[in-house]
């Protein structure tokens, strides 16, 4: 997965170092980056790094620094970056079988990418959502989502983008294949069909001297040939495969090749072959996942009966048992495992929850948290339980920016926030809906009190130290205030009552600023 447009330099070598399989030296050259970078790089630098942890094995740790980069992405307040970190989050859920919730994020990483208008980012995020269709078994819907992004990066991702979204189409084909429920004819020509474009896809990547996905893709095809009976083809592909998986250091790609290639071997009655290739798989396979080892030993213990060698047959088959009875003892420490990580996972997912509306410069409500408060407050005032709604502006904002700089304007903005947060009670809500521009929801129908609270907030303002961000400097607002029971019912809407309190906004800022009007009159 590749993060950001416009990467730094120092993003590019290590996204070379993880494609190279340098993933222990990529994680180092991130916290080296990290000393010297921008507030817009470090979550591009930290998505990297998650996805080189996810990659050896340290998945929660990958989640736990792609939720820091989600995090620093939303203070940047750029969309494109946030959905990139959002695709970080995504894939490291993907590691820990979260689809779930792992769609809900790529979701939201789609929906930044269309705001963005970048098509390259919305076919990666698409290809994501695609890639968890198809491990979920959806394969009719993860075929479409795949083919949607596979044609928006063919047109507008870089080269290894481009056949990185083909490479997960043809696997998503070869699981849709798998999980058919034709006879064994029906399946075979399937793989006939997948073999063919597997081998078309073989040319193209060599070609483009895409190592990496080549060596993938050979695998691929090795597979692919077994499955569709062409068991020579197969074994030809497949021991290419793993010579090239073993020089590139791809241990993962290379133990599932192995296991196949020892597989055919048996089928072609060449057991002392097969004998090699499954010590390899499991020599591959050591200290990781006990199921996938303990029937490999189960198939190496078949071979050597072939050879007729019943010691270490024995030996083999002792081993494979000895690895069922931890997986049984195993259990129980995998589910608190599981739980642990489900209970660390639904803590950060609070977090990603705070992040979505939480607007990340002044820590108060966001746009699209006003949004959803304001209409359930409407719906709820359609049955009489009627709210209040102030319209902040704060006045000459651009004068401020122009004169002191955006960092001091940051500051205006985040000390202005606090002021709007002060002394609210359970219900209500400040929000930051624009630029220089914020709302306070209020659970009260008296227009006096409202406007008191408005006054209040205005007359702080003014007399608020705000010397102690910049010398000469002096920040006023215009308020415009409204309560839901001055619209009739059959009329009162989100956009109804947000116009009306703007009204009065614009009355306020017309009249000469620094006030509160409760009329447009």
């Amino acid at each position: 997965m590749n993060l950001a447009v416009n990467t730094p330099s120092a993003a590019d070598r290590i996204r070379g170092q993880i494609e190279a399989g340098g993933l222990g030296e990529a994680i180092a050259a991130v916290d080296g980056a990290l000393e010297h970078c921008t507030s817009a790089e470090r979550p591009i630098l930290l998505g990297l790094k998650s996805l080189a942890l996810v990659s050896t094995g340290q998945a929660l740790e990958g989640l736990r620094v792609a939720t820091q980069a989600r995090e620093l992405a939303a203070a940047v307040a750029d969309p494109a970056i946030e959905s990139e970190a959002l695709l970080a989050l995504g894939f490291a859920l993907q590691s820990l079988e979260e689809h779930t919730r792992a769609f809900d994020i790529l979701t939201q990483a789609e929906r930044l990418a269309q705001q963005t208008g970048d098509n390259t980012l919305l076919g990666k995020a698409r290809r994501r959502l695609g890639i968890s269709c198809s491990v979920l078994g959806r394969h009719a819907q993860a075929l479409e989502m795949l083919e949607d992004a596979a044609r928006m990066l063919d047109q507008h991702g870089s080269l290894a983008e481009r056949y990185h979204a083909r490479y997960s189409v043809l696997n998503a084909k070869g699981r849709a294949a798998d999980d058919s429920t034709g006879d064994d004819a029906a399946r075979q020509l399937q793989y006939a069909e997948l073999l063919a474009q597997w081998d078309g896809f073989l040319e193209e990547v060599a070609a483009h001297g895409l190592t990496r996905l080549e060596l993938m893709a050979l695998a691929n095809t090795g597979i692919a040939a077994r499955r569709a009976g062409k068991v020579e083809l197969a074994t030809q592909t497949l021991q290419r495969a793993v010579d090239g998986l073993a020089k590139a250091g791809l241990r993962g790609h290379e133990a599932v090749a192995q296991g196949h290639l020892g597989a055919i071997l048996m089928t072609l009655g060449r057991p002392e072959e097969a004998v090699v290739a499954f010590r390899r798989g499991i020599a591959l396979l050591e200290g990781g996942n006990p199921r996938e080892l303990m029937g490999t030993w189960l198939e190496l213990a078949e071979a050597y009966e072939a050879i007729d060698d019943p010691r270490l047959a024995l030996a083999a088959f002792k081993e494979a048992r000895r690895l069922e009875r931890q997986l049984h003892d195993d259990e129980a420490r995998q589910a608190a495992t599981k739980r642990e990580q489900r209970e660390e996972i639904a803590r950060l997912a609070e977090q990603w929850s705070r992040l979505a509306e939480e607007d990340p410069l002044t820590g108060i409500a966001n746009r699209r948290a006003f949004d959803r408060s304001l209409s359930h407050m409407v719906s709820a005032a359609r049955e009489g339980r009627h709210f209040a709604l102030l319209c902040f502006d704060l006045d000459f904002f651009k004068r401020i920016n122009d004169t002191h700089g955006h960092a001091i304007g940051d500051s205006v903005l985040q000390r202005f926030a606090r002021l709007l947060h002060a002394d609210r009670r359970a219900g209500d809500l400040p929000a930051r809906v624009g630029g220089e521009e914020f709302a306070l929801l209020l659970p009260i129908d008296s227009k006096s009190a409202a406007a008191d609270v408005a006054a209040h907030i205005n007359c702080a303002c003014k007399a608020a130290d705000w010397s102690s961000i910049a010398s000469n400097l002096s920040v006023t607002v215009s308020v415009g205030v409204a309560v839901s029971h001055e619209i009739d019912p059959g009329k009162l809407s989100p956009e109804t009552m947000y116009g009306l309190t703007d009204s009065r906004l614009y009355r306020a800022k017309h009249e000469g600023r620094d006030r509160v009007m409760v009329t447009a009159e």
